[in-house]
């Protein structure tokens, strides 16, 4: 098993609300390999007009 740390970016858009962004996270990541762990680094509002944040993940996932 090999374990890689990876800095993803991730587009929160609004029609995902706060209590569903957890699912959200984990179905994104979960394409790149099997999720260890992650966590939310930094959030960053977007310049597009429909009010989309952007979300920085640092996860470990084992290939």
């Amino acid at each position: 098993m090999k374990l890689s740390s990876v800095n993803y970016y991730l587009d929160w858009p609004v029609s995902i609300k706060l209590k569903n962004l957890r699912e959200f996270i984990i179905t994104n990541l979960e394409k790149k390999g099997d999720l260890i762990r992650w966590s939310i680094v930094d959030i960053e509002n977007s310049i597009d007009p429909f009010g989309t944040k952007k979300l920085k993940i640092k996860a470990v996932i084992a290939n």
